[in-house]
């Protein structure tokens, strides 16, 4: 994978929410050390999240902070005229060995108090954005999936089409139009045979999606006799796609039924679609 593949993946941004895989923080680190882009990117993503979560924070309310530093403030206050005689009385009415401490750790709690409330919702927004780039994430990542997968169809198709192109223009194969019965004039499919490997491909040129039951059966007249060539079905894309068929020695012509799923062991005919000799 490329050094623009990586940053368009959405990889980066699973690297630095830490929603990436072990695998993938290992893939990710590896191409760090080989493409400087990509560590720029990384580092360009990182410093984005934090700007972004510090635009998002909220300072906490004023009265928070003033209600804390009035109560204490109104304690001091009342603590003020008999702080000796209460600092004396602490003295002596504390056990040998304890020490008297002073109410001014109250500001410093004060203090922590501001900094756990900033904490938390320093906190809170950065849970929320890591949950909004978590789902980014895993959006991002079904849709490179589902792009992936029409891949790999698209590519089967071709290959397919590709095949079939190859077959048809080997001299050896002989080309046997069936046109549509009377019943059905409009239809038409090509059978591929190659009478030297006795090989035979179909190609569904033009019949109808069969009903629900029902499948599409390619027979071999031998002699007078119909030889069953096998069953198969038709997809809105497989028009132009040579399927194999059973192999087949002497054939004098070629038919096509319509059967119940499976297939039958002898034709019906009053539901032949396309027939064909075979020169």
């Amino acid at each position: 994978m490329g050094a623009s593949r990586y940053i368009s993946s959405g990889l980066i941004e699973a690297y630095v929410s830490r929603l990436a895989s072990p695998q993938e923080e290992q893939e990710l680190e590896m191409a760090i050390d080989q493409y400087p882009e990509i560590a720029i990117a990384v580092e360009d993503c990182r410093l984005g999240m934090e700007h972004y979560i510090m635009l998002q924070s909220v300072t906490p309310p004023t009265v928070v902070k003033q209600n804390l530093i009035r109560i204490i403030a109104d304690e001091e206050a009342g603590k003020l005229i008999g702080e000796a005689t209460e600092e004396t009385q602490i003295i002596e009415d504390t056990p040998a060995g304890k020490m008297y401490v002073s109410s001014s750790w109250r500001w410093a709690a004060a203090a922590a108090i501001l900094l756990l409330l900033g904490s938390l919702l320093l906190n809170f927004i950065y849970f929320s954005r890591y949950s909004d780039y978590k789902v980014k994430y895993e959006a991002l990542l079904t849709t490179n999936n589902t792009l992936a997968s029409e891949q790999n169809v698209y590519r089967t198709r071709i290959e397919e089409m590709e095949h079939s192109l190859e077959i048809v223009k080997d001299p050896s194969m002989q080309m046997v139009k069936m046109p549509g019965t009377k019943s059905f004039p409009s239809l038409l499919a090509t059978v591929y045979w190659n009478k030297a490997s006795k090989e035979v491909f179909l190609m569904a040129n033009n019949l109808p999606q069969p009903a629900t039951g029902k499948q599409y059966q390619l027979w071999a007249i031998v002699n007078g006799k119909p030889v069953d060539m096998g069953v198969f079905d038709i997809g809105t894309d497989t028009a132009a796609i040579l399927r194999k068929m059973k192999s087949v020695d002497n054939a004098d012509m070629f038919a096509i039924t319509l059967e119940n799923k499976g297939g039958s062991p002898v034709p019906t005919m009053d539901q032949m679609y396309v027939a064909g000799k075979a020169s």
